[in-house]
Order: C-alpha cells, then structure tokens, then sequence
C-alpha cells in the first residue's frame, strides 16, 4: 500500500450534527482513518462545530468553518474556494452530495450513497423531499469520481435507477462503533438490567419506532406467541409522533409487562444491552445497511431480519430471515429461535461473518480507493 501523503476534505457536516445513523458512519470513517492511516492530513469542513469536536483533536486533524454572511451556499458550493486554499487533494462527500462545481477543479471527489429508499419507497417521504434528495443524488453520482456503496444491494439500485457504470462504483461496508468490539464484565451486564429493571431474557430491538422500522409488525407477532415463549421484546428508541401511538397499541395487547421502551441510552449502555439480550430483532421494510445487525453480532447474539433488499446480504447465516410485511412470518422465526438447536447453531455462525466488517475490510478500502483516484 502506497504511504503518499494526501490532504483529504470531508463534508463533516453529520459527523458533528448527527447522533447515529450518518453522524455515527462519519465518525466512524474519520476516527479510522487518522488512527491507521496517520500520514494524511484530515480536513472536516462544517458551518457548525459541535461537542463532537473533543473526540477529533489530534495532529492531523483540521477544522474549518465558512466565513462571511453568505454561509447558506457554502457547503454545496461555495466552499470550492476553501478547498483550493487549503490545497485539498480529494473531496469526500459523506452523505450523498458533493458541492457543485467541484469537478471543474483539480480536486478529486468522492460520495457516499447510503441508500435510495426515497426512490424505491416513496411512501416514507414528504414528495417534495423525494424530488430534491433525487436531483442531489443523481449529480452528485454523475459528478464524482467515484462512488461507495454501503451495499451490494444499494450498488445495484444505482446501476438500475440512475444508469451509472458500475466500474465508477465501490462497494464498502460499515462497521459497529470500536466500543462493540470489547465485552463487558458480568457485573456490568447485570447492572444495566438491574437499571431498567430488565429480569427475563428479551429479545431486542432499535431503531426509531413506526415507519419503516417495523416494529407495529413485530408488536403484533409477538401478541400471536407471547404465550409460548418466556422472553420478553426491549425497543430502544427515541421519542417520535409514533411513540405514543405504540405504546396504546402495547397497552390494548395486555403485554404491559412483557414490552418495554428505553429512551435515550447512551452507546456504553447500548453495548452492554446487546450483550445482556437472547437475541435481537431488526425486522426493517428496507435499509441501505444495517448496522444494529452488526452491533448484535459482535455480542454473540443472532438476529431475526428481513429478506431481500441488504439486510440479507448484511446478515449472512447467522440470521433468520422473514418477510417483513407478514406478521405470521415474523411471529414463526421468533418462534424457531426460541429452540435451543436453532440458537446454537445461529451463535455458531456468527464469528463466520464478523471478517467482512473488519478495519482491513472496510477503513482500509477507502484509502485504497483514495490512492488509486
């Protein structure tokens, strides 16, 4: 692997506004980079500077603000300037659009196209919103040098929906934060369910409640085995206009005691949740990736996910696979990971699929990919 010295840009605006999802994939990515990869210098270029800031302060790390009145622009245009100034070789546009104009200059551009639900699933979008993220997404593909994908699946949609030569497309996976990779103590684990008061084994969910998340599906297939299994459902969530819609939904089955929400935990505890469940259930209409699939793995807990779209291909052969949209399909791979052999086996496969997630999988393809621009 070639050591040349390379000043890379990012579009830092998730990394330091986004709390999971693309804010976690920034993070991620620029965290990663600047342990492993040293002799480059990281420049994130954002119009708001959060808290994040603190886990980013080291010697090749650089910050970089607009300035003037005129900031509204800067990010999707006008910030071309900044990066010929600070002698910018590659552009790295980290969710899903690069500034316009950037490829009349010499810098090098690179997007990253997380998912194109807006266009396979409308029906989860306002329509105005479904018009702007397509002409963003579709220049901001014709425009870059190069593109990843999270997926294999979402590489697909782009060479089927917006006809782009699937040579121009890089497939990288994600990863779970570093934390996933540790294990925590017993005590630990039994002290954060003595916190939320968690005493049966549980099978468990995150992920923002409603939508295409899912879990009013899986509500209604645990009502139709609740009397079969002991284990219990845990969804982690934040509060959204379908939490209280859901609980009524729980309170109405009578599974009070058998349901719980947690709201806003941390990633520590989060960690440690994972670890002290049976087994987790992620069971999305459609996504781009599926890290809680990850985070589950890299706990020794197997997962219940949908077919199809990546959630398939992410998940491997340590997951059971339903159809999402049917909840006596849901209802029956509860069931069947409620048998012992069936667990066993799914834990036995899990180490067979962590490798692909890896850093010299995932961390290391983008520099590759940077030197080869």
């Amino acid at each position: 692997m070639t050591e040349k010295a390379l000043k890379i840009g990012f579009d830092a605006k998730r990394l330091f506004l986004n709390k999971s999802g693309l804010g976690n994939y920034s993070r991620w990515l620029v965290q990663g980079l600047s342990e492993d990869f040293k002799q480059n210098e990281y420049h994130l270029y954002s119009s708001i500077i959060s808290d994040y800031k603190r886990d980013f302060n080291k010697d090749n790390i650089f910050f970089h603000q607009p300035l003037g009145v005129f900031k509204k622009f800067w990010r999707i245009k006008t910030i071309k300037k900044d990066l010929l100034r600070d002698k910018i070789d590659i552009y790295h546009g980290l969710s899903n659009e690069i500034p316009y104009g950037i490829e009349k200059t010499k810098i090098k551009s690179v997007v990253t196209i997380h998912d194109l639900i807006f266009k396979t699933h409308p029906e989860f979008y306002n329509p105005v919103d479904v018009l702007i993220y397509d002409k963003k997404f579709k220049s901001a593909c014709n425009r870059a040098n190069k593109i990843v994908a999270i997926s294999n699946y979402t590489k697909k949609l782009l060479i089927d929906l917006y006809k782009i030569n699937p040579e121009k497309i890089e497939v990288i996976y994600l990863n779970s934060p570093h934390i996933y990779y540790s294990t925590p103590q017993f005590n630990e684990i039994e002290t954060i369910k003595s916190t939320f008061g968690i005493s049966k084994p549980f099978m468990l969910n995150v992920g923002a409640i409603g939508g295409r998340k899912n879990q009013f599906r899986i509500l209604d297939a645990f009502k139709m085995i609740s009397n079969k299994v002991d284990f219990n459902l845990v969804f982690v969530c934040k509060p959204n206009r379908n939490s209280e819609m859901f609980i009524e939904k729980i309170n109405e089955y009578n599974l009070e005691s058998r349901c719980q929400i947690i709201h806003d935990i941390s990633e520590n505890n989060l960690h440690k949740l994972y670890h002290a469940s049976y087994a987790s259930i992620y069971t999305s209409i459609i996504e781009g990736f599926g890290i809680p699939i990850i985070e589950s793995y890299r706990s020794g807990k197997p997962v219940i996910t949908s077919y199809g779209t990546s959630l398939e291909e992410i998940s491997g052969k340590a997951a059971l696979l339903c159809n999402p949209t049917e909840i006596e399909s849901i209802a029956e791979n509860m069931l069947k990971i409620y048998k012992k052999e069936t667990y066993k086996s799914l834990v036995e496969n899990i180490p067979g699929e962590l490798p692909k997630f890896n850093t010299e999988n995932t961390i290391h393809k983008y520099i590759n990919l940077y030197n080869n621009l």
